[in-house]
């Protein structure tokens, strides 16, 4: 896909936020790529393609590729395409685990920002006694987490979520804006947010710490 067609300046960022970002982007010690699958047809997917493509220029340590659904169902299977706007975090060329399906806006403008900095490097800090148990995961776990751009806890346990999987190869978090995609919301029964789904089989409802998030994956052998 040709870049160029995506404005380099999204809507969602002041000036002010664009103050606070550099801040906390300009402390990246390492480098993170995302990778953004879009139909530019759809309203949403070019708001999110604005959004990655600003928050690429922010930093030199910061890239970022946009792709067609039907180009990345080829070159990327580790991204699900069918939910767009798709948006993945790459550390050396490889998937993270980390991804996000819909706009990155509102309260969920910091799961991005803070995905990048544990991707990047130098990362939130985490506890090394959670941190060794994470490396002794056996079976990898994919985690949905359903969540409303308005909701004031559904970023938590987004970062949570993902800050596991920045960590373990094991852990693969993603989060989805339970808006945009209506025939989730009725597959999942989803009434109340954040909900966090595991492997298809167990729901959580609320935020949870990582300590407990670990507690539910380590039972899966």
């Amino acid at each position: 896909m040709d870049s160029e067609k995506i404005s380099a300046k999204s809507s969602l960022i002041t000036a002010d936020l664009e103050e606070q970002l550099c801040g906390v982007l300009g402390k990246l010690t390492g480098e993170a790529h995302m990778v953004c699958v879009v139909n530019l047809a759809d309203k949403a997917s070019v708001e999110m393609a604005e959004l990655v493509r600003h928050i690429a220029r922010l930093s030199d340590k910061l890239t970022c590729q946009f792709y067609e659904p039907k180009e990345a169902k080829e070159e990327l299977p580790e991204i699900d395409s069918s939910l767009l706007p798709a948006t993945a975090l790459y550390r050396q060329g490889q998937y993270t685990g980390i991804s996000f399906h819909g706009v990155t806006g509102g309260k969920e403008m910091n799961s991005l920002v803070l995905a990048l900095y544990n991707v990047a490097g130098p990362g939130q800090e985490m506890d090394k006694r959670i941190r060794k148990k994470l490396d002794k995961l056996e079976r990898k776990s994919e985690m949905k987490i359903f969540v409303s751009l308005s909701c004031h806890h559904c970023a938590n346990q987004v970062i949570a979520c993902q800050q596991m999987a920045a960590v373990s190869k094991m852990v693969e978090a993603r989060m989805i804006d339970a808006r945009l995609y209506p025939h989730l919301a009725q597959q999942y029964k989803i009434e109340r947010i954040p909900m966090t789904i595991i492997n298809d089989d167990e729901v959580l409802l609320g935020v949870k710490t990582i300590e407990q998030m670990y507690d539910i994956l380590k039972v899966y052998k």
